[in-house]
């Protein structure tokens, strides 16, 4: 009897491209509830994670037309469940920006219309960038830190490039600049915490809908190397 097949391998990875249903099988076994439990953590209901999953595990199956496996985009530069949970993200924020338009047009038109047969999820969703290189979660990140950074002071900037790009450390700074430890201490924390409370709010405005707390959104732009220093 054959070993079980490992599909998180290259070669179980290569057998759900080619679209056998075992190894298929093992890859949403594996993956499907961290994924599930990661989308209901950023803010999705129960449906819509359950809905994006069945569309994601739908699209990693080749199509009889020639459609290649979702599967074939990965590049292996990743875990396969963070590039999975990176696309999966992806689609929601697509989704919900996409419904939130969709909302506001259905508003502009609905005097004197009778409401119709409600359109499947499936069909309102998005056709969603797959690639993690620059996708939808990627721009936010970066636009979210960038306003977070906006708003230090340019003595804030400098400090900041100087402990973190730099590698300089504390007591280096202090002999630079001349200033007490606890100054730098203190101006350092401040200017961190401006950071933080500027990115979840530009976070917020943009999507209100996405929970992300600041060690989630710090995680994610180490994961996908965002960075704005």
């Amino acid at each position: 009897m054959s070993a079980p097949i490992s599909p998180w391998d290259s070669d179980g990875l290569a057998r759900c491209q080619q679209g056998d249903p075992a190894a298929l099988g093992e890859l949403r076994n594996k993956f499907q509830t961290p994924l599930f439990q990661t989308l209901l953590a950023r803010g999705a209901t129960r449906t819509e994670a359950e809905d994006l999953l069945a569309d994601l595990w739908a699209d990693c199956v080749p199509g009889a037309d020639d459609r290649p496996s979702l599967l074939g985009k990965f590049n292996g530069k990743s875990t396969l469940q963070g590039w999975l949970m990176t696309v999966a993200t992806n689609r929601w924020i697509d989704f919900k920006r996409r419904g939130a338009k969709q909302v506001d047009l259905a508003g502009a038109s609905s005097a004197g219309s009778s409401s119709g047969s409600e359109q499947d999820v499936f069909d309102r969703m998005p056709a969603s960038q797959d690639d993690p290189k620059e996708d939808t979660l990627t721009a936010l990140l970066r636009d979210c830190l960038k306003a977070g950074f906006a708003a230090c002071s340019s003595e804030a900037m400098v400090l900041l490039r100087l402990v973190y790009l730099h590698e300089l450390t504390q007591r280096e700074v202090v002999r630079m600049l001349g200033w007490s430890e606890s100054k730098v201490s203190r101006f350092l924390t401040s200017a961190l915490e401006q950071i933080e409370t500027r990115t979840l709010r530009e976070l917020k405005k943009r999507d209100p809908w996405l929970e992300l707390t600041w060690q989630d959104f710090v995680d994610l732009c180490e994961t996908y190397q965002v960075s704005f220093l």
